[in-house]
């Protein structure tokens, strides 16, 4: 993804306000829970997007799988069974980063420029400014970051809004698109 086509609104650990030189269009991470099925095309499609590939879990009696965010699982469906009028259903949720408007992971970070929000309100982390502190994971809200394993001893994981699916050109879905309603 080239960097500079997007404009930093904020950046951890600095004060020093970006300069706003282009008007930017923000994008939101919408999710319509009236007509999610779980069918977790969601999870497969940021795997996907991203080239990365978890290894298949275990079956604990759930439809979760993988059971947690992980560092190749940046997005996961969660389900919970409940009963309501003697009829069982379920409760579906995606976890993963929502890209917050204010995001408290970036203002607990000390190290400067590891996690950025750009003008168009994507918040993305840059693993090679992370110091490892973990401070973004008490700064969360939701919180899709995890300490984990891998080529830094932090790894932030879930948090990818396939910033380059928002750059120009970003066309209106035609009516005869599928994905259109």
């Amino acid at each position: 993804m080239a960097l500079q086509s997007l404009d930093i609104k904020q950046r951890s650990a600095t004060t020093t306000p970006a300069p706003s030189v282009r008007k930017t269009v923000e994008v939101a991470k919408l999710i319509d829970v009236s007509t999610c099925i779980g069918c977790k095309a969601c999870q497969a499609a940021c795997m996907e997007w991203n080239d990365i590939r978890d290894e298949v879990g275990r079956n604990y009696g759930v439809y979760d799988n993988p059971m947690d965010l992980t560092d190749k699982s940046w997005t996961v469906m969660r389900y919970a069974e409940v009963e309501e009028k003697g009829r069982l259903e379920w409760l579906i949720r995606k976890d993963g980063c929502m890209h917050c408007s204010e995001p408290g992971c970036l203002k607990a970070c000390p190290a400067p420029g590891a996690i950025v929000q750009y003008a168009n309100g994507i918040v993305d982390f840059h693993q090679e400014h992370c110091i490892g502190c973990g401070y973004c994971i008490t700064g969360c809200r939701t919180p899709p970051i995890r300490h984990g394993t891998g080529p830094s001893p932090h790894v932030r994981q879930g948090v990818d809004f396939a910033p380059s699916l928002t750059e120009p050109p970003l066309q209106p879905l035609e009516e005869s698109d599928p994905w259109h309603r």
